[in-house]
């Protein structure tokens, strides 16, 4: 959040968040452009934001930048980060939040928040996954391109998260984490 923060306030931020983007990619052994893995839709958004802008095609090129700093971001925190490691921190967090606001008394619920904030968080890799199975199955069944292949592949793609959903929901209902 602090670097799609910083690339949206100016463009000594967007710099140091495309930086440090790259600089944690390398150090962590993940080429750059694997980051861009599944960013075909965000591509096509950020060209027409560029083609709009044609009589500053610098301000044109910053904000398609800015709309790949968070996408980038994301990508390298899910290359290097299981779901496991990324919900007990939150779990971690959330705990000594509530130490924090309620003193030495120990809690007695479960940390829905962090659960919740990592089933989203899970859900985003998850929808490029489908997307890109989706479109590749488009593809060998010679689906034309255009809006109307989106027109097509939108729906099918949406009732395969709402079934991913329906199926982490019950997944959770069975370990007995359904919400009262």
């Amino acid at each position: 959040m602090i670097l799609s923060t910083a690339a949206y306030v100016s463009v000594y931020g967007l710099a140091a968040a495309v930086a440090l983007i790259l600089a944690a990619s390398i150090a962590a052994r993940v080429l750059p452009w694997e980051l861009l893995r599944g960013s075909r839709v965000l591509a096509l958004m950020s060209l027409c934001i560029m083609m709009l802008n044609i009589h500053t095609p610098v301000i044109g090129l910053i904000t398609a930048l800015r709309i790949f700093v968070p996408f980038t971001a994301a990508a390298l925190l899910f290359a290097v980060t299981t779901m496991r490691e990324l919900r007990l921190s939150l779990g971690a967090l959330e705990t000594r939040i509530i130490y924090f606001f309620a003193g030495r008394a120990r809690p007695r619920r479960v940390a829905f928040f962090s659960l919740g904030i990592s089933l989203m968080l899970g859900f985003i890799p998850r929808f490029f996954e489908l997307w890109e199975t989706t479109n590749l199955a488009c593809d060998a069944r010679v689906c034309k391109r255009g809006p109307r292949r989106l027109l097509l592949l939108v729906p099918l793609v949406t009732e395969r998260m709402m079934e991913a959903a329906a199926d982490t929901a019950l997944a959770l209902e069975a370990r007995g984490l359904g919400v009262e």
